[in-house]
């Protein structure tokens, strides 16, 4: 056991690492209590669903917040911070491991190189994006253990198949398990990489039918259905991702094309890990690209590479200029704080946004409806509140017909629907105010209207079709069809 002294002497001598992951965990709490997440209330009802007989589960997300949010949710109130403070935990623990492994070779003391890459690792865009839907941050932390140890050739599968159980956008990264010279560590990375994923995908098949189908509906929902919403890739975003980091992520990559082409004889250990953060940056904006609807955070895994290449430039520079480290400390401490300051006042301002969720929560309870269907395009945070709310899948008109309430509200847009004031006087409404409106077939009570169930479908029906589609352009769309339920029929 480490004495008192041993322990204030390790937090000296990690006063700057210590001071950013301080800051960093406190801001990811503030931003997280200061509106109510769409994407962290799913996983928490996922995760009721799991444990708690919960009534609602969204078949597309990835499994493992959910799991992780079964067992905080015992802490009640605490479960949100408790599950912020613990990947916030882990990821700092995964970025000084990769740090320590990307850098191995550097002469530069390790505490710098690990204040300098976290500190790259936690850049404006990285703060704002790492836990505002809750798999970000947890599914790097993976990913970069998986990098460390594949860099060390150690066994690393199974935190890849974590990664991919934290956000399913790490499934291209499947191939780096090959990465190996020796055959014997090749197979125990693809077992581990399985062992991981097999029981997610038992659970789908045994639920759903097919081994693959929270994946598969992923994919769907966010992709196949989407190809009405194409966007073109906008430069500016890859900007906005690097941000003030610009001129280190520029002298770093100079660095590192120079430090390559000079040994690209002897093809070292060193031009493997540029060759390999090389090839994590393609395939991100290559995946990134290719995707219809080009949101920011969809770009978050980027925050890696950039960390990686700007911390070569950072340290270049402190090998050319004496006595830059402790400055150089202090003015990215003094850009970290300015930073959380910022984006802590942003997310402060915005707290009221989701107050309409709260009201009309609450209007539920006071005119009596807790056992009724409602739909709404903004089911997600309803259900979380009063558990008795659903996605809107068909015609309105339809919906109210068969005695559900359908609940619209007025300045908050939706992906999927839109409604104007013409479209919504055809309906009765039940119960309306200035930012959401109730409506529903007259005379509608709480003992005719149409009364919650469990709700755990998937998004589609058609996942071997959906799969195969991935392989017409080598026309190998019938084998891959036929082989896809050959499999899900064993």
């Amino acid at each position: 056991m480490p004495n008192q002294i041993q322990i204030r002497r390790l937090i000296k001598n990690n006063i700057e690492i210590l001071i950013l992951f301080i800051l960093s965990t406190a801001f990811f709490i503030f931003q997280n209590n200061m509106n109510l997440p769409w994407d962290f209330s799913a996983y928490i009802l996922n995760a009721k669903y799991i444990f708690y007989d919960g009534i609602y589960f969204e078949v597309y997300r990835s499994p493992l917040p959910s799991l992780l949010f079964g067992f905080f949710l015992l802490f009640k109130g605490l479960a949100n911070p408790l599950y912020i403070i613990f990947v916030s935990c882990l990821f700092l623990y995964s970025n000084v491991s990769l740090a320590n492994t990307a850098f191995e070779k550097s002469k530069i003391e390790k505490r710098y190189i690990q204040f300098f890459f976290y500190f790259f690792s936690l850049s404006f865009f990285a703060l704002h994006y790492s836990l505002s839907a809750g798999t970000e941050l947890l599914s790097l932390a993976f990913f970069e253990l998986f990098l460390a140890f594949l860099i060390r050739g150690k066994i690393s599968g199974h935190f890849l198949g974590l990664a991919i159980l934290s956000r399913y956008t790490f499934i291209p990264y499947s191939i780096f398990l090959i990465f190996n010279k020796n055959y014997k560590k090749i197979l125990l990375n693809l077992l581990t990489f399985l062992a991981v994923l097999f029981p997610w995908f038992l659970f789908n098949y045994i639920k759903f039918g097919n081994w693959f189908a929270s994946i598969i509906d992923s994919y769907a929902m966010n992709i196949f259905y989407r190809d009405y919403l194409i966007q073109q890739l906008n430069p500016l975003i890859l900007i906005k991702a690097i941000g003030i980091f610009l001129p280190f992520l520029i002298l770093g990559l100079v660095v590192s094309t120079i430090s390559f082409l000079k040994q690209k004889k002897k093809f070292s250990k060193s031009n493997l890990i540029l060759l390999l953060f090389a090839l994590i940056s393609i395939t991100i904006i290559l995946d990134f690209n290719s995707i219809p609807l080009k949101i920011e955070r969809y770009l978050f895994n980027l925050t890696l590479p950039i960390a990686f290449f700007s911390t070569m430039g950072s340290l270049f520079l402190i090998r050319k200029i004496k006595n830059l480290k402790k400055p150089l400390v202090i003015i990215f401490l003094i850009i970290s704080i300015t930073s959380i300051f910022i984006l802590s006042f942003e997310s402060y301002q915005k707290r009221h946004w989701d107050d309409s969720f709260y009201s009309a929560a609450e209007d539920i309870k006071i005119l009596d409806l807790q056992d009724c269907k409602i739909i709404s395009p903004h089911w997600v945070p309803i259900h979380y509140l009063t558990g008795n709310a659903y996605p809107l899948k068909e015609d309105p008109y339809g919906s109210i017909q068969k005695n559900e309430i359908l609940l619209i509200f007025k300045n908050i847009s939706s992906l999927d629907h839109s409604f104007t004031s013409e479209s919504l006087e055809q309906f009765p409404a039940l119960h309306e105010t200035d930012k959401y409106i109730f409506l529903a077939k007259e005379n509608l009570t709480k003992n005719n209207c149409a009364k919650t169930y469990v709700s755990d479908q998937t998004y589609t029906t058609k996942h071997c079709e959906i799969l195969a589609s991935k392989f017409s352009k080598f026309h190998l769309e019938k084998t891959a069809l036929n082989t896809c339920n050959a499999i899900n029929r064993i």
